[in-house]
């Protein structure tokens, strides 16, 4: 068993608050560094946890041998730790901080004769003369972290240490959602799947709302980003899962009765995702069957290997799998071919204009006939005319959701919705 270093975000920040009030007193400049082992999970996954305790060790102690100097480096998460760089005699010296560092952690790890590379992001921040406070230091250097994952750069004013206002944005954005997944803020909303064969309505695709109290609507992008970037991401899908089975589960036990949900690129090889799916499924009562998940065709390729795993193990539990924004990643027949799936989304940027453009009225014909070879029922996003409705029905198209039929939707106004819903109009 390896000696694994404890994580001490407590500790961490009082060592940060003590350098800040330093920097201030002496006018000098505080450094900090965010480093990021973002495929631990992988490794662990892959090689099993004890070597995945092994790099977390090794990473710490190659952090210790760089910086030689006390109340410097912690672990603050599973698999991120801080470098506090006091004094430094210019902010732009924090550059030739972060090659070092990257250069040593980025060196290939043999763990009892395996090779095992690990995926380091380094985020970085510059209190220039202790000017920040320590959160404010912290939340700069999380920024920095962020956009570097996103495979993005560092930027001039983080070497700088120069703070734009639209950082400080950013920063209280994070901090709103850190506190909005803590206080259950978030809501559901309901768009309904149109059967084009029966022109029944019992199945509806969760769509996840922030709608922050005195402040604008934040998209789901955004949130995603957001969970993403503060190591949320499982968190933020387990209540995503949780809260769309408690809503659903009344009208899952109708004829037609479903509920679709779209799980973030992230998730789709994490190790844990289907005992987190199977384990809702057993709270809430509802059937496998009735449950479907939406994957990007992006999410399959991120990490070809385990995501194909994870999908495996939700289709043996009965779960459907749909292939989601079809037509915009990395279609391929060979993979096409062998993933799991029951369903394919066409996406709404061929539907939308598929009377306008013949060549997309032609791809979404052959998107139809591939997927049926294939015994895969067909959904078309994006419908909002009845021309395109009707079209679509002509092709043989399984179901439709769009703005043609409804917006998406709070629970009782779905389920109100759905009451009085006339049918499907004569072809």
């Amino acid at each position: 068993m390896q000696d694994v270093p404890p994580i001490c975000r407590s500790e961490f920040l009082r060592s940060l608050a003590g350098a800040s009030g330093r920097a201030q007193e002496e006018g000098s400049h505080l450094g900090l560094l965010l480093i990021d082992i973002t495929n631990l999970a992988q490794i662990n996954h892959y090689h099993g946890y004890q070597t995945g305790d092994l790099v977390l060790k090794s990473t710490y102690d190659q952090l210790l041998s760089i910086s030689k100097l006390p109340d410097s480096i912690y672990r603050m998460g599973d698999h991120r730790f801080a470098f506090i760089l006091p004094e430094l005699g210019n902010p732009a010296f924090i550059a030739l901080a972060i090659n070092k560092v990257s250069r040593v952690l980025e060196q290939a790890l043999y763990v009892d004769s395996h090779l095992v590379s690990a995926d380091v992001k380094v985020g970085v921040a510059v209190n220039r003369e202790g000017k920040h406070d320590e959160l404010s230091m912290l939340a700069l250097a999380e920024l920095s972290l962020a956009l570097v994952k996103r495979g993005g750069g560092h930027r001039m004013q983080d070497f700088l240490g120069e703070q734009k206002d639209s950082d400080v944005t950013d920063h209280q954005l994070e901090q709103r959602f850190a506190q909005a997944l803590q206080d259950n803020e978030f809501e559901l909303y309901f768009q309904p799947k149109v059967n084009l064969r029966s022109g029944h309505v019992g199945s509806a695709e969760a769509l996840l709302r922030w709608l922050p109290e005195n402040s604008d609507p934040v998209s789901p992008e955004v949130v995603v980003g957001l969970a993403d970037d503060a190591g949320k991401a499982y968190e933020l899908t387990k209540w995503v899962v949780h809260s769309a089975l408690r809503q659903a589960k009344p009208w899952c036990q109708g004829p037609d009765g479903g509920i679709a949900l779209n799980l973030q690129a992230s998730l789709v090889s994490n190790p844990d995702l289907p005992v987190l799916i199977k384990d809702a499924l057993v709270i809430w009562g509802v059937e496998a069957e009735r449950l479907t998940i939406e994957i990007t065709e992006s999410a399959i390729i991120e990490d070809k290997e385990s995501g194909f795993n994870n999908l495996l193990k939700l289709k043996e539990m009965g779960i459907n799998l749909s292939i989601d924004d079809f037509g915009t990643g990395y279609s391929s027949l060979s993979y096409f071919k062998h993933i799991p799936a029951a369903e394919l989304k066409i996406d709404r940027s061929f539907v939308a204009k598929m009377l306008e453009d013949p060549q997309d009225l032609e791809l979404v014909k052959i998107m139809i006939t591939i997927a049926h070879q294939f015994s895969l029922k067909v959904v078309a996003e994006g419908v909002e005319d009845l021309e395109t409705l009707r079209a679509l029905m002509i092709l043989d198209c399984d179901y439709a959701q769009g703005y043609y039929f409804s917006r998406p939707l709070p629970r009782q106004e779905f389920e109100a919705w759905v009451e009085q819903w006339p049918g499907l109009p004569e072809l």
